[in-house]
């Protein structure tokens, strides 16, 4: 709410005539947090963005082009259906889902802007309307292996299996928002590391060098690109993961420190790319 965007441009949000929000936005309950994430931002007026020709967002999207080569489009979910709470709600229980832009969003960003590489996020709880959006972008969304053996997930855990990755999608072991592929490891359920090692036909690996195992499971796949986690290649628990969701005071803390990059850690990064054909210079 105090954002430069918002004290600038307050038309472009859900706000009352006082420039209060009237609904924010946030993510159902699932198996992660039982009264959901209140994330407590506005919410885009979809309306006047689309009379204005959603300039707002192609200016956005224009400036990150000048900074990167690839751009994420965090929640892309939210371009079908985003998750609308009143104001002043102390948790996102009472919440209820509102229709967004559509793939004529992502027309006009084509012919406004050409070809851009984008990351479509589309985890979370994925309807088939949500899938048919990203089918439609032609962007590759995202696969996390941790979602594959976890019950806590409220999405399809087949999706995230391996062997079922399309090769239009980007593979992670985890992202920012998950634990530590080690870490996670540790926490899930008996059953459920049971569930991975069968996957992984290896019962005989220390779960303290499984973390390797994972990452050469998605590298084999067919996936256009995979990104792994420093963290991940280094073996490291929850205490280095980055970010809890719904929690603050102890996110983004973590940092590589000197003589952590070791040789032998080079040479293992560079030896599971190489073996994998990930290999692109």
């Amino acid at each position: 709410m105090d954002s430069a965007d918002t004290w600038a441009h307050p038309e472009l949000f859900e706000l009352d005539s006082d420039n209060r929000p009237t609904a924010v936005a946030g993510c159902p309950p699932d198996g992660f947090s039982a009264t959901g994430q209140l994330w407590g931002n506005p919410l885009y007026h979809w309306e006047y963005h689309r009379s204005t020709g959603y300039e707002w967002w192609l200016a956005r999207l224009a400036y990150c082009y000048k900074l990167y080569d690839v751009v994420r489009i965090d929640h892309f979910r939210g371009f079908d259906q985003y998750y609308s709470i009143p104001a002043g709600s102390a948790t996102a229980i009472g919440g209820h889902w509102e229709q967004g832009p559509g793939i004529g969003f992502f027309h006009t960003v084509k012919n406004r802007l050409g070809e851009k590489e984008i990351i479509a996020e589309d985890l979370g709880y994925v309807t088939d309307s949500v899938r048919q959006l990203v089918r439609e972008s032609g962007f590759p969304g995202m696969k996390v292996l941790e979602f594959a053996f976890d019950s806590r997930d409220s999405g399809c855990a087949s999706d995230y299996l391996p062997h079922n990755y399309p090769e239009n999608c980007v593979a992670y072991t985890g992202t920012h928002d998950n634990e530590t592929i080690r870490g996670w490891y540790a926490s899930i359920m008996a059953h459920e590391r049971s569930l991975a090692r069968d996957y992984l036909c290896d019962s005989c690996t220390p779960a303290s060098r499984l973390h390797l195992s994972f990452i050469s499971l998605i590298m084999r796949s067919q996936a256009r690109m995979c990104i792994i986690p420093l963290q991940d290649y280094m073996g490291l628990d929850n205490d280095c993961r980055i970010n809890t969701p719904s929690t603050v005071g102890t996110n983004w803390k973590w940092r590589l420190l000197p003589g952590q990059m070791s040789d032998q850690l080079v040479k293992t990064i560079a030896s599971v790319t190489l073996r994998y054909g990930r290999w692109n210079w």
